[in-house]
């Protein structure tokens, strides 16, 4: 009769679990996905001019030239560089001024830099103030007639992202590394 006992009181005890949790209603939610896409950044540039590449030294002539640096559509932000580069007797003949907007790079010299952010349409910078360089009013013909190498100008446009480079010189270092 013990037994029998245990055993209803078991069985008593199952059915009443049973019962009792089949009328709980657990409280729960689920939240929708977040999906997450990772894309490839990207920095483009074009460096052109369209005033060509043979000039006239003519004493306090303006010469126009128009390098221009374009940042294209859909670019990340960046550092963007310009380098120029005289020839040694370029200084002796003429001069010029980099437009607003570009930073000279401290230690490097004739590299020019500017913060460009996230673009969504083609941005262009003009390298020189009004897109000219002067050839000096003091030359005399016959320093002109006495020149052995004609002097030259060159430029040349880089850039980098600007995510994982606090300041320029970080960025220029790790293009020239």
């Amino acid at each position: 009769m013990k037994k029998k006992f245990i055993v209803l009181t078991v069985v008593i005890g199952i059915l009443l679990t049973v019962a009792v949790s089949g009328t709980l209603a657990w409280i729960m939610a689920v939240s929708n996905p977040v999906e997450n896409t990772f894309t490839v950044g990207d920095v483009q540039i074009t460096l052109t001019e369209t005033t060509g590449d043979q000039y006239k030294m003519i004493p306090g002539v303006t010469v126009d030239k128009d390098p221009t640096v374009t940042v294209k559509a859909g670019s990340d932000a960046c550092w963007l560089f310009v380098k120029i580069e005289k020839s040694p007797n370029f200084d002796a003949y003429m001069s010029f001024l980099t437009e607003d907007g570009w930073n000279a790079l401290a230690g490097e010299d004739g590299v020019y830099y500017r913060r460009v952010a996230a673009t969504s349409w083609d941005m262009a910078y003009y390298v020189l103030r009004d897109n000219h360089v002067n050839v000096k009013d003091t030359l005399t013909e016959e320093q002109l007639k006495a020149v052995t190498l004609n002097p030259t100008l060159s430029f040349r446009a880089y850039a980098i992202q600007q995510t994982g480079f606090s300041t320029a010189e970080l960025a220029w270092n790790e293009l020239n590394g």
